[in-house]
């Protein structure tokens, strides 16, 4: 398109260029006789003048180039939609999103990974770092072998941030499969997340998920995605009407607003979330189609998010009545989302959480509750609170103990409501374990509040005891049921059972219950200038154990759900498999029909879903020989010749996708369940005068070998039947010693196509140690039969040389 027009960049192009944006139709403004920055996508008068068209500038077409293809895996003639998403995250297009409390069940996220779809393990139930250590580790063996872990942590909340990313570094460190991580509740700055990022590369976790709430804040991602030097990176767009911490925003004019930078990030794949919950629904927004009711071009995204949509699944942990609260909720069109805001619609309603943040929820009575609390009172200056709150007092303690999941703790043995200061020492025992032991069950709702108990009883007999106890009572507290430990009490120190709480005593308890690092207690202990906070701290939680909830009423709890996305939740217990492979499957259906008109033999193969491999050029420096069974590199002598270590691997992977291009691209080597440095890239790093040689069968390697300058075989690899043996060999004190290995080749595997076989691992290594320092060959003693750590291995001698040193060091 050329706009002749005397505007030049200001005139008639740029409008039309707006109009056919992410087409691939380029538009030219011939009244500017060149291009400018600040102008790039518009071509100028010189363009007119180019001899070939291919000259003439270029402009995306978002359809081509990020819409999805289909594509069958030829290790198992699977289907699978092949988009950014599926590339990063090695699994399909549809992903269940971190969201507190359903995705801190580590059994729950197995389930949706061993059925083949990434999700992320919520870190916000997460209060301490060792209760974060032992999930990780739980989920590391529920899910199979090479399965990668993502963990969503929630950026707004600093005590949270502050242990579970480093401790999340330390954990990819020691090996543990972490692929990734999503920072939720906010988008860090320019520097901070630049800073995340290089910390994540540098322990091999290998992307990251930001979820901005406005168009600014998406564009503030793209400007750390093009700072970030190709780091992958995952933008979750879910608007206002996601269940949870949402934004205020519409789900698509921010989108529309921003397209086109998003786009312009090689590094980011686009995935859409709320409101979702079929195939019908989601399919426009996969294929792009969503936009075109907009009049603009085609904006697909890279794969669909969902949340509330799988808290009915059968292997989620909601309690079994929220589940069917859920299912009775009516639910809102997406043009009434917003309604929510303004009070309850259709079962859903809107509060502010903990954090500050807006979470739509179901309108039980206890989020009523807390609606009408802070339309009355919480929304008053901090410093008036307190005032309002002990004015109306007695109404506040009877909503409380009527309709909300945390009563008013204050109470005396015959039931009378009393502040704490008026309850005895066995009292406040005897309600506390009321309110945080499950006698049903007979477990403490959380191991924290059994140490509320035990350390305020503590404190009494410190206050009882008029000498030090030949055995502490907590001592003996640990074989008596807990619904006696008030009686146990009151029969050791009579005097607790009488005697009220001192002032000091009664803000110890008030301490207690406040302590960081532990779960917020089941009760409401004062109405004092943090009661906003504590009252609904921690407060989705209990929709998944109603058990720990006065008469496990599902009516007195907060239950998530995104005010659309409800809509579509009608069966309770149904698999979680079954709910994403619906999805998956309709849309694998429709793309079949769409793009190659419902003929499947017209779906291209390919080896595993990766990046097509690009043919490169070496230096002139390598000898090249390229024939249909063979390919040989020489490398040049001089150091200074060497061809650059990316481009070299590349080189050796070679054209197509084999064991060999996933082995060299491959981050880490799989060892077990744990994630290993993948050696091989240093093994096949360019060193002068080396020679290698690869054996191709129907364009598949079999065979390479590594000879070193001096004509000695250094290191070889043996394909067969998905099995590679790897042989590395080293001039010893008498002979060549011997390293071989055998690894797996698994293309279905993305994150970690190649798994080393352990068995006689140890051994192997071992000899192969022995055999390269110790010439042993005159002793009857062989290193397989030492069992002793002290044992003495007796060599004959040997003498370091300079060449010795210098091959050292070439190898180190």
């Amino acid at each position: 398109m050329v706009d002749f027009g005397p505007g030049g960049f200001d005139g008639f192009g740029r409008l039309a260029f707006k109009n056919v944006e992410g087409r691939g139709i380029p538009v030219i403004c011939a009244g500017a006789l060149l291009s400018q920055l600040t102008n790039s996508s518009l071509g100028s008068k010189a363009n007119l003048y180019q001899p070939k068209m291919s000259d003439v500038i270029t402009v995306p077409n978002w359809l081509a180039e990020c819409g999805p293809r289909l594509v069958r895996t030829a290790h198992d003639n699977k289907v699978h939609i092949d988009t950014r998403m599926h590339r990063v995250l090695g699994m399909p297009t549809v992903m269940v999103a971190g969201m507190t409390p359903t995705t801190v069940n580590e059994q729950f996220v197995a389930a949706i990974n061993n059925a083949g779809y990434h999700a992320e393990i919520a870190g916000g139930g997460m209060h301490t770092e060792g209760e974060m250590v032992d999930k990780l580790q739980a989920l590391t063996k529920l899910v199979g072998p090479g399965r990668g872990i993502t963990l969503n942590c929630i950026y707004i909340s600093p005590q949270q941030w502050g242990f579970q990313f480093p401790a999340l570094l330390r954990m990819r460190n020691k090996g543990f499969p972490i692929a990734g991580l999503c920072i939720g509740g906010g988008v860090p700055s320019l520097d901070q997340a630049l800073e995340i990022i290089n910390a994540l590369r540098a322990a091999g976790i290998r992307h990251v998920s930001f979820k901005p709430s406005t168009a600014e804040t998406i564009r503030h991602v793209v400007r750390v995605a093009r700072a970030s030097r190709g780091f992958p990176i995952v933008l979750q767009w879910t608007g206002g009407r996601g269940g949870g911490h949402h934004s205020f925003e519409d789900f698509h004019q921010p989108i529309l607003e921003t397209y086109a930078a998003i786009r312009s990030c090689n590094n980011i794949a686009l995935v859409a979330g709320s409101g979702f919950g079929d195939a019908e629904g989601t399919l426009p927004y996969v294929t792009g189609d969503w936009s075109i009711t907009y009049g603009r071009a085609p904006m697909p995204f890279d794969g669909i998010l969902l949340g509330s949509r799988v808290m009915v699944s059968k292997e989620a942990g909601t309690s079994p009545a929220a589940k069917q609260l859920i299912v009775a909720t009516a639910g809102l069109l997406d043009s009434e989302w917003d309604r929510t805001y303004d009070g309850a619609h259709n079962g859903v309603t809107t509060i502010a959480s903990e954090f500050g943040e807006t979470n739509h929820v179901i309108a039980t009575r206890g989020i009523i509750f807390i609606r009408e609390m802070h339309d009355t009172i919480l929304n008053q200056p901090r410093d008036k609170r307190k005032a309002l709150l002990l004015a109306n007092k007695d109404k506040i303690i009877s909503r409380l103990n009527n309709d909300y999941m945390r009563p008013w703790f204050g109470q005396k043995t015959d039931g009378r409501v009393v502040d704490l200061e008026e309850m005895t020492y066995t009292e406040v025992i005897g309600r506390a374990v009321e309110l945080m032991y499950i006698k049903h069950q007979r477990q403490w709702t959380h191991k924290s509040h059994y140490q509320i108990v035990i350390d305020f009883a503590k404190r009494c007999e410190c206050r009882m005891s008029r000498h030090v106890p030949a055995v502490p009572m907590i001592d003996m507290l640990g074989d008596i049921d807990p619904t006696e430990y008030a009686d146990f009490v009151g029969g050791m120190y009579p005097e607790a059972a009488t005697t009220t709480l001192l002032s000091e005593d009664a803000e110890f308890f008030k301490m207690l219950c406040k302590r960081r690092g532990q779960k917020s207690p089941m009760f409401v202990v004062d109405l004092d200038k943090d009661f906003g906070l504590l009252i609904q701290k921690d407060s989705i939680w209990p929709s998944e154990h109603l058990d720990a909830v006065v008469d496990q009423d599902p009516q007195r709890v907060g239950i998530q759900q995104g005010p659309v996305a409800a809509r579509y939740s009608t069966v309770v217990d149904e698999p979680v498999k079954t709910i994403l492979d619906k999805i998956y499957h309709k849309h694998i259906a429709a793309l079949k029909e769409r793009l190659y008109g419902g003929d499947e033999s017209s779906i291209p193969v390919v080896e595993y879903l990766c990046a097509d491999p690009v043919a490169v050029d070496l230096p002139d420096s390598v000898a090249v020989r390229d024939s249909e069974t063979e390919r040989v590199f020489v490398l040049p002598e001089d150091t200074n010749q060497l061809p650059d270590t990316g481009l070299w691997l590349q080189a050796v992977a070679g054209p197509c996708k084999s064991w060999l291009q996933a082995w060299l691209n491959a981050p880490v080597v799989l060892h077990g369940t744990k994630y290993a440095e993948n050696k091989l890239r240093r093994l096949l790093r360019p060193r002068p005068g080396r020679t290698v040689s690869i054996r191709v069968i129907d364009g598949i390697p079999q065979i390479l070998e590594v000879v070193s300058a001096n004509g000695l075989l250094e290191f070889k690899l043996e394909y067969s039947d998905g099995v590679i043996t790897q042989s590395v060999f080293q001039p010893a004190v008498v002979s060549i010693a011997t390293l071989r290995q055998t690894f797996a080749y698994t293309p279905a595997s993305f994150l970690t196509p190649i798994s080393h076989l352990e068995e006689h691992d140890a051994e192997c290594i071992r000899q192969f140690n022995a055999d390269t320092w110790v010439d042993n060959s005159d002793q009857e003693m062989v290193v397989q039969d030492v069992t002793d750590p002290n044992a003495i291995l007796h060599s004959n001698g040997m003498t370091i040389t300079e060449d010795h040193v210098r091959a050292f060091c070439q190898n180190v």
